[in-house]
């Protein structure tokens, strides 16, 4: 099982990986909606980054959640919102007007 088969068939197909959830920040915010519905945790979150011309990298990004496994789902799925919005501010500061897109690699527990 991907871990993309944890969230809805449109935002399997805005991942910009094929086994992982991999999302810019609406759409991650919409996945983590959507996870924390079925109760599956979240473990925690990487930046990517996809650059203009289609290149992705991950943790070049520099953009790391601590782990969340000892959190419920809810609180975990608050907390990843939360640094997931931080993350995308922290970017836009410092890259703002760049032709690269900070992404986020959602990782989580699937339900049973």
């Amino acid at each position: 099982m991907s871990q993309l088969d944890n969230i809805p068939p449109h935002l399997q197909k805005r991942s910009i990986s094929p086994r992982e959830i991999v999302l810019p920040l609406a759409d991650a915010l919409e996945a983590i909606d959507c996870l924390e519905s079925q109760s599956a945790l979240i473990l925690g979150w990487e930046g990517w980054v996809k650059a203009a011309d289609g290149r992705v990298g991950h943790g070049s990004a520099g953009y790391l959640s601590t782990s969340t496994e000892h959190l419920s789902v809810a609180e975990a799925a608050a907390d990843a919102r939360k640094t997931i919005k931080a993350g995308a501010l922290d970017w836009q500061e410092k890259h703002g007007g760049g032709t690269d897109v900070l992404h986020f690699c959602i990782t989580v527990r699937p339900t049973s």
